[in-house]
């Protein structure tokens, strides 16, 4: 799973290597009309940039719309402790109509698993708290609304924050949280929203509720969750197996706050209509789900080709899935 995790942070730091070719598969949908009233669930993405590479070419984000056949409602960035806040993109996500969901990392990216320098216990000390400042700062100066996602997927094993991982422990996560967001607190960071994000139940994870600031320090639960097919230590999860026992358990966790599938992909199947209709099971569940206000498709091919137009039948599926989400 440790590749899981690099996958992720290794798209960001590549997408130059082509990030327009990460969407283009199949031949793009005509944008529809703007929807009349807020639709009850939305969507989003992940994608490798979201800055165009020269003032000639088309922005990566109206690439996505275009292939998507509607314009995403989030957009996801990942920064670590040490970079710079990334003004221009979030400017560039703001400026599409788009919120950002903004994803901080206590590690360094490139040192794999075991970072005792990152553990949960120096961040809850305090040892962190001018790059957590640094962040809170930035933000609340940049002004625009934004979702910050703090140590997601705690309850796995493949990240320096993960319970388990040098010595971390549930109470450690909590306390840490704690620190994050009273230092946000402090900078009067308004339009900061705060997003929890375990991964789902499933093999190699632990249970994530031990591991829940409480009502009052979130305000998005977030959930994560990967179809990786068959091979490779991994098998063939349809959306339902993956996440509805975790949702449930959300559900349970906190009565009131919104609910956000903030990274969600399958790798193709063995028949070419298998991951269309994954894609569609899932914006079932999504549809069914009525404190579930959207979910992140994570757009790009990496160990697997996660792309929702990896084929044409997934594609279609998309775009008739995320179009009926938001009533076109």
């Amino acid at each position: 799973m440790t590749a899981h995790a690099i996958r992720r942070r290794d798209a960001l730091r590549l997408a130059t290597l082509g990030g327009a070719a990460l969407l283009a598969a199949c031949s793009p949908a005509p944008r529809p009309s703007p929807e009349a009233t807020p639709p009850r669930h939305t969507w989003g993405a992940f994608i490798p940039e979201v800055l165009p590479r020269d003032a000639a070419s088309s922005t990566p984000i109206a690439r996505l719309t275009e292939l998507a056949g509607s314009a995403p409602h989030y957009l996801h960035r990942f920064v670590s402790f040490g970079d710079s806040m990334p003004t221009a993109e979030l400017d560039a996500i703001a400026t599409s109509g788009a919120v950002p969901l903004l994803t901080l990392e206590p590690w360094n990216p490139t040192a794999g698993t075991v970072q005792p320098l990152f553990s949960l216990a120096r961040i809850a000390d305090g040892v962190f708290d001018g790059e957590l400042r640094k962040w809170a700062s930035s933000l609340t100066s940049w002004g625009k609304p934004v979702l910050l996602r703090f140590a997601q997927e705690m309850n796995g094993t493949w990240y320096p924050w993960s319970i388990g991982v040098s010595g971390n422990t549930a109470d450690d996560y909590r306390a840490a949280w704690l620190r994050m967001h009273s230092i946000f607190d402090d900078a009067h960071a308004d339009n900061v929203r705060f997003v929890w994000a375990p991964n789902v139940r499933t093999a190699g994870t632990t249970d994530f509720t031990t591991a829940f600031p409480g009502h009052d320090h979130v305000d998005y639960l977030g959930l994560d969750g990967y179809n990786w097919g068959e091979g490779a230590g991994h098998r063939w999860q349809w959306p339902e197996e993956l996440f509805s026992t975790s949702l449930t358990t959300l559900a349970r966790l906190d009565s009131d706050r919104p609910i956000l599938v903030t990274e969600v992909a399958s790798a193709d199947g063995a028949a070419p209509d298998d991951k269309a209709t994954w894609i569609r099971r899932f914006f079932g569940i999504v549809e069914a789900t009525d404190r579930l206000d959207g979910a992140l498709w994570f757009q790009t091919d990496k160990e697997r080709d996660w792309r929702f137009n990896s084929t044409p039948q997934s594609l279609n599926a998309f775009r008739e899935s995320t179009a009926k989400l938001q009533g076109t």
